[in-house]
């Protein structure tokens, strides 16, 4: 958190910020064409970690955009992520945190939850369809831009990977790649000439795209997705 705290107070209007778990630390800093990037990513983060973590930061100047990645911690089976209640308690701590972060950027970019090695046991593949559609619902609901970068590696509905995953059975075994998916998918969406300042939430223009698309850039798919109001979930 000192870290993070001093690449805050440093970063110049119109930086990107990386979000959330070990999947985004792991990024580190990838150049957007440019822009400053502050990684806010702490391994091991749940998605109330993470909020927790972003209510004690006060950054000075505006993001262009912050993209998060979050659910990998939250599916821990000792966690219980099949219970109503665990899965709503992580809708309400995302929320928390797509707050924060609407008042910081004016763009948003939210990732799916990865998928797992089917070697693993410690974390619930029915929890990684169960929590990204929590995560696609929300940015529905919110307007905010949710992305797939893993559906190249998923082996359908089953919450497992065919491969591209570290022998531990979570982690990407291609961090350079994701960024660089990372870096296109911004790229895509915030116009080069954007300076954001901080304001708040409410008066934030949010990011809305007319419909959905499919890009494939290198080996990984980006499913982008469109801002329909969603169903409502209850929390």
């Amino acid at each position: 958190m000192p870290i993070i705290r001093a690449a805050l107070r440093t970063a110049p209007n119109g930086y990107v910020a990386l979000v959330g778990d070990s999947h985004a630390e792991f990024l580190g800093t990838p150049d957007f064409g440019g822009r400053s990037c502050v990684n806010l990513g702490i391994g091991g983060s749940t998605a109330a970690d993470c909020a927790r973590h972003l209510a004690s930061l006060h950054p000075d100047a505006g993001a262009t955009a912050a993209v998060l990645f979050v659910g990998t911690n939250d599916i821990l089976r000792w966690r219980h992520p099949d219970r109503p209640t665990a899965a709503d308690c992580f809708t309400d701590d995302v929320d928390r945190i797509l707050q924060t972060l609407s008042a910081w950027a004016e763009h948003i970019f939210v990732a799916a939850v990865p998928p797992i090695g089917p070697w693993t046991t410690g974390r619930d593949p029915a929890a990684v369809i169960a929590f990204t559609e929590r995560l696609r619902a929300l940015c529905g609901r919110s307007g905010f831009t949710f992305f797939d970068p893993f559906a190249g590696i998923r082996d359908g509905e089953s919450g497992f990977a065919l491969a591209g995953l570290h022998r531990d059975g979570f982690h990407l075994a291609d961090y350079p790649g994701l960024a660089k998916e990372v870096v296109q998918l911004v790229s895509l969406r915030v116009a080069p000439s954007q300076v954001p300042t901080i304001r708040a939430a409410s008066t934030l223009t949010r990011d809305r795209h007319p419909r959905a698309s499919n890009r494939t850039f290198g080996a990984v798919r980006l499913r982008f997705y469109p801002t329909t109001p969603a169903r409502s979930l209850d929390c």
